[in-house]
């Protein structure tokens, strides 16, 4: 297998999870390895990809009695190339180990050669005792293709970054607070529309409620939107309500979990919070309005000021003109929408808003 076509199959991989199995295939023989395992620290299910041959052994290292000694003590850093197992443990503990004898060897597996992607984010490629252990041969082609697999990471990284943040913005511009959390319920990046300190707010970078009686309720309502079960395979949303102690109508909040991003494991983004505060007034814009009415920039204003439910008088007392100036403009308004009534036209352009 050529090393140049299984990164390019790993950088594919970072941006639609469902092909990390053959990817990472690709990897172990491109490497002569028996697999290849990738983990974001601390290791669970929903923090692993894993190719073909490693997948019947997850369940049984998650569910182990004997410790993985290597979560302790192998930390690579990106300063550093592949680490193999003896670069951390000396031949006397690994001969002696509980872990690599009664566990690993059994099922296969035996030598390991880990390296840093980014961040919390290692790969690690395996082979069984029966082969030779990653040595400097081995450790040199394994290295030579690391600035590979660094540099397809950080790609996949800005194009998820790059995804969220259009995400937010076309959100913002249909006047819908977006709040970007990781699995813990740390902001990561909001829009425009999200003002903290009166439904929520934010403690030590965690998205909470600002009233104390509903932290628990939003707590339960992350937890749910950001659960990945093994079987979950497409997005999840919840709603929650959640009170003001300004006394304003309570915010609600429709959570959708980024399922893809976290099977990515080049994403830290865990859910999409919107919100939706009905307090909020918005007006259509004066674009809609001349496209679709073919109002003058006077006539949108003063629509804009009704619809956000200013009266005629107070409209045309912002505008510096009298009401009667203001009722003939209104009329060319009716006109132009078909409409007859100020509610009857408020209720039109608000669906525009």
């Amino acid at each position: 297998m050529d090393i140049q076509t299984a990164v390019e199959s790993f950088r594919e991989a970072a941006i639609l999870p469902e092909h990390w199995p053959r990817a990472l295939d690709m990897v172990a023989r491109a490497f002569d390895s028996y697999g290849v395992t990738l983990v974001l620290k601390s290791t669970t299910l929903d923090s692993l990809a894993v190719s073909t041959s490693v997948k019947p052994f997850v369940p049984e290292y998650l569910t182990s009695r004997i410790p993985d000694p290597r979560e302790q003590r192998c930390k690579p850093s990106l300063l550093e190339d592949f680490m193999p197992d003896q670069a951390y443990f000396s031949a006397k503990e690994l001969a002696s180990s509980a872990y690599y004898q009664e566990f690993l060897a059994p099922r296969g597996f035996g030598w390991n050669a880990l390296a840093a992607l980014h961040g919390d984010l290692f790969i690690s490629v395996k082979r069984g005792f029966s082969q030779s252990a990653y040595n400097g041969a081995d450790l040199q082609t394994l290295n030579a293709a690391l600035p590979w697999l660094r540099s397809a990471s950080r790609a996949a990284c800005l194009t998820w970054r790059s995804n969220f943040t259009g995400q937010l913005s076309a959100f913002e511009k249909l006047g819908r607070g977006a709040i970007l959390i990781d699995r813990s319920a740390r902001v990561l990046e909001t829009n425009g529309c999200v003002k903290f300190g009166d439904g929520l707010d934010v403690s030590a970078g965690v998205l909470q409620a600002s009233h104390p009686g509903s932290r628990a309720a939003l707590q339960r309502f992350l937890t749910a939107v950001t659960a990945l079960g093994p079987s979950r395979t497409t997005p999840h949303s919840t709603t929650l309500s959640v009170p003001r102690p300004s006394g304003l109508r309570p915010l609600l909040l429709d959570g959708i979990a980024c399922t893809a991003a976290l099977r990515s494991l080049h994403s830290r983004a865990a859910a999409l919070v919107l919100i939706n505060d009905v307090e909020r007034t918005r007006r259509p814009s004066s674009e809609a309005l001349r496209e679709l009415f073919q109002l003058t920039p006077k006539e949108c204003e003063l629509a804009g000021e009704l619809v956000v439910g200013a009266s005629l008088q107070e409209a045309a007392q912002r505008f510096c003109i009298s009401e009667g100036h203001a009722r003939q403009r209104l009329q060319t308004i009716f006109n132009k929408t078909g409409t007859s009534r100020q509610g009857e036209l408020v209720a039109l352009l608000a669906k525009l808003a």
